[in-house]
This record gives C-alpha cells, structure tokens and sequence, in this order.
C-alpha cells in the first residue's frame, strides 16, 4: 500500500483472551481512540479524537517507514487515559513535511504527498 496503513494488534485467541481479562485494555475490535483518515489532492490527512490530552502530553514521530504515536494524560485526573497507536505510511509520503496540529481534542495529522518517480529508461550496453 502506498498510503497509510494502521497496524494491526496481534489477534491471536491468547491476546484476544489477555485482553478480556485485562479492564485497563479495549478489546481489539473496539479500538480505544477514534480516527479518520482521508485524502486531499495534496496529502493524507489522519485525524484522532483525543479528548483531554494537551499537545505536552503526546509524543508523534516518525521512524522509517512507520508513525508511531504515544501518550498519556496525568493519572490524577479523574478520566485519565493512555494512547499507543503506530501506521505504516507508503514511500510516497514527504516525512520532513509531516505536521500536527492539537485543537479542541482533534489531533490532526498532514501527511505531504511526493510525486511518484518517473520511469527511467535504462540503457542496455
């Protein structure tokens, strides 16, 4: 895929299982933390419902070929909550132009399309 790709939980019967048995966890068919993701002519644009994290609470990097986010809201808060999301983006994304923007407890993520190679004609000798 050369978009954007969300990464997939183990779904082993044993995680499933883990899971249930684990209350601080969502089961994985009931993802805690809503997202959307669409396209515009120019980029990606993945949006995330995060409700009362503050941008000093999130973590978004890029490594590779993967967008790893973290984050968690101080635990003296009465709805306190953690987030641990990763997406494998394609080869055409520009990851120097990946930008973030926090407001109203959207996390809006601009993932900067590049144009694809042109073909190259090869020279055989």
């Amino acid at each position: 895929m050369n978009f954007l790709q969300r990464q997939q939980p183990d779904l082993s019967w044993f995680s499933e299982l883990d899971r249930f048995f684990n209350p601080g966890r969502a089961l994985a068919s009931q993802p805690a933390t809503r997202e959307s993701i669409h396209e515009t002519p120019e980029a990606w644009v993945l949006e995330l419902d995060l409700p009362g994290f503050t941008k000093d609470n999130i973590d978004l990097k890029a490594n590779g070929r993967t967008l790893h986010l973290t984050g968690e809201t101080p635990a003296d808060r009465p709805f306190s909550a953690k987030v641990d999301r990763q997406w494998k983006i394609g080869n055409r994304i520009d990851q120097a132009g990946i930008t973030a923007k926090l407001a109203d407890g959207v996390l809006r993520i601009t993932l900067p399309k590049t144009e694809a190679p042109a073909p190259l004609d090869i020279e055989i000798q």
